[in-house]
């Protein structure tokens, strides 16, 4: 049982670095910040929608679930 949730935590971790980077970059809103004049664009909420919204809730949702069987397997291991 152990191995095998060593397994789906590395299986995790590997979901999680590639949903990462399926997330669209935010480079260029940073740098249109800082080339133009308006002060109040920074403060401008923009909700996520479709696609971005997906990825944002499973990135969360594999967080959590990595800490948990993180958690899971360290209590494993010291017994």
């Amino acid at each position: 049982m152990y191995r095998t949730l060593v397994y789906l935590l590395v299986i995790i971790s590997l979901l999680i670095i590639l949903v990462i980077l399926l997330q669209p970059s935010k480079q260029q809103d940073t740098l249109s910040l800082l080339s133009t004049d308006k002060s109040n664009k920074l403060f401008e909420t923009q909700k996520p929608r479709g696609m971005i919204y997906l990825l944002i809730y499973v990135t969360v949702f594999l967080g959590v679930l990595w800490l948990i069987l993180g958690v899971v397997l360290m209590f494993l291991g010291s017994n």
